[in-house]
């Protein structure tokens, strides 16, 4: 069985951007169907740590030219799909997803056959 090994390299401009990508590659691998927005709540939430202040979701609607309504619609939907969770009466990223952005990514995506090759 031969095994393909390609390396891919990307450089983004911020921690947030980079969070982008990595939910867009969750999505599309796992055919979770994430929207841009959903990508861009969970990306900014989980760099930031919370998206439940004021001032955070102001600064996400003004970094993403956005309204508060799609926010709160956006963070609804995440939270009813367990992606974004209630805790200390915060929203935050499910901790079960939730990796820091600001440390270089590795990601290792292994592609099988199902049932085996034949």
């Amino acid at each position: 069985m031969a095994v393909i090994v390609q390396k891919l390299r990307k450089v983004l401009p911020s921690d947030i951007e980079r969070g982008i990508k990595y939910f867009a590659l969750l999505s599309c691998l796992n055919d979770l169907r994430l929207t841009r927005m959903q990508t861009q709540v969970l990306a900014y939430t989980s760099c930031r740590g919370t998206i439940t202040s004021h001032s955070a979701r102001t600064e996400f609607v003004e970094m993403f030219d956005s309204s508060f309504a799609s926010l709160e619609n956006t963070k609804g939907i995440l939270v009813k799909r367990g992606w974004l969770v209630r805790s200390q009466g915060k929203y935050k990223v499910n901790p079960a997803i939730s990796i820091n952005f600001s440390d270089d990514i590795v990601m290792q995506i292994i592609l099988n056959v199902e049932g085996g090759r034949k």
